[in-house]
């Protein structure tokens, strides 16, 4: 029993290194810098001047991207820069818990080996776990590496320097989080910032600078007649581009409500491991039964680990969306990624639960 429970405790070991910087997906402090990001023209300008030269990526607070962002020397390709590093980590992360998922199920197997078992194939269920998850972290660090080796094209290094330049950041299991508050809504006069509304404004003699009244929400009806001064084409740049943050926005709320979701289920699944943990102490359940419950918890903060990292994803979307970042059309592929095929959330079994006992 001693050995078991030392065994365990091993196992368990990054685990809770992981688990110790998962947090709430919701940032309540926000910087000097975020804070002036969604308010009006002018107290934007004045926001701007107190954040002396921060660029939007600062709202990450996060000194691993800001060292990426100057190794790239002022290139046009930041939001491809952040959407790579966020998704790098997050790819970081699921291979830490994939690994002890594969961990967890090498010592179930090693359990359960010559016992008579009430359900015959779990042992089978245990071979095609380990396989799908030996798999899975294959793939995972194929994708890792390409995105490695995107960031070091852009910081023009080797890989390998890339690598040593993001390994203390790699080392620590937080994801980059925006520091504020997901708006509910944007002046207008965020559009005012845009390339292209500045360019239509140059076009058809507007001024960019005097944006219609009122605000942008997730709900904004793109059909709605917009009245500014000047041309008709004019309103339409308008039209469109407050259409394009309106999505973005969408975006930011549907995915801080799927990771606040995601953390209240990881909430829930560590309170009930901690218990089985007890239960196992006391003899209720085996140390194999345990394996699965620890194996449902990693599925969990699996799950927190992707869905944080899109909302890390929508963040620069929408900054990008407001003109305060470069084109986001890297963000668009690396979902797909260098070989063309989807960059899904890898799959982890379905843990039983045919061994707890009643």
């Amino acid at each position: 029993m001693t050995r078991s429970r030392i065994l365990m405790a091993t196992m368990c070991g990054a685990l809770a290194a992981a688990c110790a910087s998962t947090s709430i997906a919701m940032v309540h402090s926000t910087s000097v810098l975020a804070a002036g990001m969604f308010v009006d023209h002018k107290a934007r300008t004045r926001a701007q001047a107190d954040a002396g030269s921060q660029s939007w990526w600062a709202g990450f607070e996060d000194p691993a991207m800001n060292g990426l962002m100057a190794a790239s020397r002022g290139g046009n390709a930041e939001a491809g820069i952040a959407a790579t590093y966020i998704a790098l980590k997050v790819k970081t992360l699921e291979l830490v818990y994939l690994e002890n998922t594969r961990a967890a199920v090498a010592r179930q197997t090693l359990l359960i080996k010559g016992d008579a078992l009430p359900h015959d194939d779990f042992a089978k269920q245990l071979a095609e776990r380990q396989a799908a998850a030996q798999a899975t972290i294959g793939k995972l660090q194929a994708q890792r590496a390409s995105y490695v080796a995107y960031l070091a094209r852009q910081c023009r290094m080797s890989n390998a320097a890339l690598e040593e330049m993001l390994a203390d950041a790699l080392q620590d299991k937080s994801l980059p989080r925006f520091a504020a508050e997901v708006p509910r809504e944007l002046p207008m006069a965020v559009l005012a910032n845009r390339n292209d509304i500045n360019l239509a404004a140059a076009l058809y003699d507007a001024d960019p600078s005097a944006m219609p009244a009122g605000s942008i929400d997730a709900a904004a009806d793109e059909t709605l007649d917009i009245e500014v001064p000047g041309k008709p084409l004019y309103a339409r740049a308008i039209a469109q581009a407050r259409e394009q943050v309106a999505e973005a926005l969408r975006r930011l709320q549907m995915q801080s409500d799927i990771a606040n979701t995601a953390y209240a289920r990881v909430v829930n699944a560590r309170q009930a491991f901690e218990a089985s943990k007890l239960r196992r102490d006391r003899g209720e359940i085996s140390e194999v039964q345990l394996m699965e419950d620890f194996q449902g918890l990693l599925l969990d903060l699996h799950v927190l680990a992707a869905a944080n990292g899109e909302l890390a994803l929508a963040w620069v979307v929408l900054m990008g969306s407001i003109g305060s970042g470069a084109s986001i059309d890297t963000v668009a592929d690396l979902r797909t990624g260098e070989s063309g095929q989807a960059d899904q959330l890898p799959f982890l079994h379905k843990v039983s639960r045919k061994l707890r006992n009643p």
